[in-house]
């Protein structure tokens, strides 16, 4: 399926290229054996730019960097009612679970992102799907995508 704007093309181009030349946490999946982990659980919401109400995300990116750096640990993406669950490696830090992705209403696009930042992440093991996570919700705001032009 071909975008019908180009600029929405070259959205796609740009955010495909973050992925590979790692602007976005490397994917720590499986961790390795013998590392201890918790468990990060939660849901994402963003605040439709269209009608102001807040709706579950789905397909958003959800990463864990370690606070304050620029060191992630590992990623997902959240399910179709914008529920997510990452497993992450105990250690005596604390983290910041970072959101973004791109929705498009009305034949326009917009960018969202949000976050919870410096989470003590205890030092309790954990796994998904066992219910003993630490829950976080993330709503995200969305602002207009404004493609910017190359001057020649």
């Amino acid at each position: 399926m071909r975008p019908k704007h180009p600029s929405v093309l070259v959205l796609m181009l740009v955010v495909g290229a973050a992925f590979i030349f790692g602007c976005t946490p490397k994917q720590i999946s499986p961790l390795p054996e013998g590392i201890e982990t918790t468990c990060i659980q939660g849901s994402v919401l963003y605040k439709s730019p269209v009608d102001g109400k807040e709706v579950p995300y789905a397909g958003a990116t959800v990463g864990v960097w370690i606070h304050d750096t620029k060191q992630g640990l590992t990623e997902t993406k959240t399910d179709a009612r914008g529920n997510f669950c990452l497993a992450v490696p105990l250690g005596d830090f604390k983290v910041d679970v970072r959101v973004w992705g791109m929705i498009r209403l009305e034949h326009k696009a917009y960018i969202c992102k949000g976050s919870a930042d410096n989470i003590d992440l205890g030092n309790l093991p954990g796994k998904c799907g066992t219910g003993d996570c630490l829950k976080v919700m993330i709503s995200t705001d969305c602002s207009k995508y404004i493609p910017s032009r190359r001057r020649s």
